[in-house]
């Protein structure tokens, strides 16, 4: 069987890890996958039995020219889709494209190249599979990251709600063609369903060929954090902060001992950088590069806790975030601390599991905290505390197959 994979553009430092793991996958199972995507370096990230095609859209190196080219394609992309009919000419050039069995397109907030794909398929005749990692309405309202205008704000404003209405719209047409539609979160099946009733949850999971348990003894307590951290409404710091500012004014713990490690970028840092200065912890940060691959494994493992952030509580509208760090983390079964606790899908699934703390109470973190260090002082490590059993249904493998049952027409597995 010959699969089309379309995917937006797979961007550092992970590449879509989703849709690589899942062109192995079925490339491995003896699927022919040809793979197009925007201009990435994704092509060295996957098996050589894949074919990959990468395009660019935006081609002006002058900064003034790039200006005026994406003004004049963001305007011909609000009036008629001009960016989802450039790729369905470049892809009907690709050696084969009349033998293509069936096409697969994974995208998130914006249509594109959803709306390529289902052009696809009804030129050919053959069914979509639709995946949905993120959609517009698993944000709030007023927020704007689909599209962050470069207008006067009353403008800007009125573009970006024409832009966001225009994209749903869109994806609403293409994703009712499709054959089945998988998405990330249960909350996201639920709204999804209105539009296509063969909708599935596929995780986004963890690659277990490579986010596994390694005991790693280490000369300091680690409290990590891996990815972007430059909206705090977003990803809630504060709570574990004050947590943190309660234990170095006690000294309860040897603040020689204790490192708060951030993996993140520079923008992050900053705002990192401002936040723990107003609490006064500034001594306990520690800033590095995002990392990758065995380099990332290593420094998971080598963590005495793993942190993730969710949305502040008091903000509205935040709804089916599963972030994917979550399952990494899974992998290697280290300790985790959410903050806060929304009780939501993240939340219940957490504790379901029982793979760590998740908590909006500022004592119960600092207990936990404490409690941590308290065994990583007596072995300089913390225990595993997931049973792999528990974990399994998150791998990539175990969503992988899901997505071949569905392709073949057979009921897949469901969480």
């Amino acid at each position: 069987m010959k699969i089309l994979v379309l995917c937006d553009r797979p961007n550092p430092p992970g590449y879509i890890p989703r849709i690589r793991y899942w062109c192995d996958y079925l490339a491995s199972m003896g699927y022919e996958i040809t793979l197009v995507s925007e201009q990435s370096e994704v092509k060295k990230y996957l098996s050589d039995k894949i074919r990959v095609f990468t395009f660019d859209y935006l081609v002006s190196r002058n900064k003034i020219a790039f200006y005026i080219e994406w003004l004049a394609k963001t305007l011909l992309n609000l009036l008629y889709d001009h960016k989802g009919r450039f790729l369905l000419r470049k892809i009907s050039k690709i050696h084969g494209f009349n033998e293509f069995d069936a096409v697969i397109c994974s995208s998130t907030f914006h249509s594109f190249p959803l709306t390529t794909a289902a052009m696809v398929a009804e030129k050919k005749n053959i069914p979509l599979y639709a995946d949905l990692r993120d959609i517009i309405e698993q944000t709030p309202a007023s927020n704007n990251s689909i599209f962050i205008h470069r207008f006067p704000s009353f403008v800007g404003r009125w573009i970006t709600k024409h832009y966001k209405h225009t994209h749903i719209c869109r994806r609403n047409t293409a994703i009712r063609k499709a054959k089945a539609l998988t998405t990330v979160s249960q909350w996201h099946k639920d709204f999804l369903h209105y539009y296509n009733s063969n909708t599935f949850v596929i995780y986004n999971g963890y690659d277990e060929r490579l986010f596994a348990p390694i005991e790693i003894r280490q000369k300091s307590f680690d409290i990590s954090y891996f990815g972007e951290l430059s909206d705090t409404n977003l990803r809630y710091p504060n709570i574990l902060f004050a947590a943190l500012k309660n234990i170095v004014v006690r000294h309860d713990i040897d603040l020689a001992n204790i490192r708060v490690r951030w993996f993140t970028d520079r923008r992050s840092q900053e705002t990192i950088e401002r936040l723990a200065k107003s609490f006064g912890i500034e001594r306990l940060m520690e800033y590095n590069e995002f990392v990758e691959g065995n380099d990332l494994v290593y420094n998971m493992n080598s963590s005495s806790i793993l942190l993730i952030f969710t949305n502040k509580p008091d903000i509205v509208g935040y709804r089916g975030i599963m972030t994917t760090k979550f399952f990494e983390y899974l992998g290697t079964t280290r300790p985790i601390l959410i903050s806060p606790d929304n009780a939501d899908e993240l939340s219940e699934t957490a504790k379901n599991i029982a793979c760590g703390l998740v908590s909006s109470d500022v004592g119960e973190i600092e207990t936990f905290i404490a409690d941590k260090y308290t065994e990583w002082l007596n072995n300089k490590h913390t225990a595993t505390c997931v049973e792999h059993d528990k974990i399994k249904p998150f791998s990539r493998r175990y969503g992988a197959e899901a997505l071949r049952h569905i392709i073949d027409n057979q009921q897949p597995k469901i969480y």
